[in-house]
């Protein structure tokens, strides 16, 4: 798999290098704009890492997300989410650096994906395709199955095994399939 590919994997829309939608959003850096730099400089960290280890690239990566993740409020260590990751919006987006998260999860903001503080470890496992709600939290050492929705303010502390539903709450409980 090539840099470009890899860092390619998430839906987002990348203009064509000096077209009119490149100057347009170069000029105006809108929320996405940030967003999707963001999560570039996420997978080019991950692809350093992981892929084609080279310490300088992964640091300078590394360096550059971080410090565009503060401004946005993001804290996401790099190889936690699979292929696919949309983030709708900026704002304190927490991941711990143990959590794994499937394909194709959208985040919203002001959320979190953490552990209680028990020891050995206790993060998350998130299935593909589930939607994190504004505000939601996942704690503990948890698993939630593929095409679960978590509802916005929801706080997920207990497993949901069962696919494609939706939980909302505090403590989230299970509403109804969709």
């Amino acid at each position: 798999m090539t840099r470009k590919d890899y860092i390619e994997q998430d839906p987002y829309f990348f203009p064509a290098f000096l077209s009119k939608a490149f100057f347009v959003d170069s000029f105006l850096k809108s929320e996405q704009y940030y967003i999707r730099r963001y999560v570039s400089f996420l997978r080019k960290e991950e692809f350093y890492t992981f892929h084609a280890p080279n310490k300088l690239l992964r640091y300078y990566y590394q360096r550059r997300k971080n410090l565009l993740g503060v401004k946005l409020g993001f804290f996401i260590p790099a190889g936690c989410f699979e292929s696919g990751l949309k983030i709708y919006h900026y704002g304190s987006i927490i991941v711990n650096p143990k959590a794994r998260i499937g394909k194709n999860c959208t985040i919203h903001g002001n959320c979190c994906i953490g552990s209680k503080g028990t020891f050995p470890d206790d993060s998350p496992r998130i299935g593909d395709q589930v939607d994190i709600g504004q505000g939601a939290q996942v704690l503990g050492g948890i698993t939630i199955a593929d095409g679960v929705k978590i509802g916005a303010g929801a706080v997920v502390v207990h497993a949901v095994l069962e696919p494609h539903v939706t939980v909302v709450g505090v403590p989230a409980k299970i509403v109804h399939p969709h």
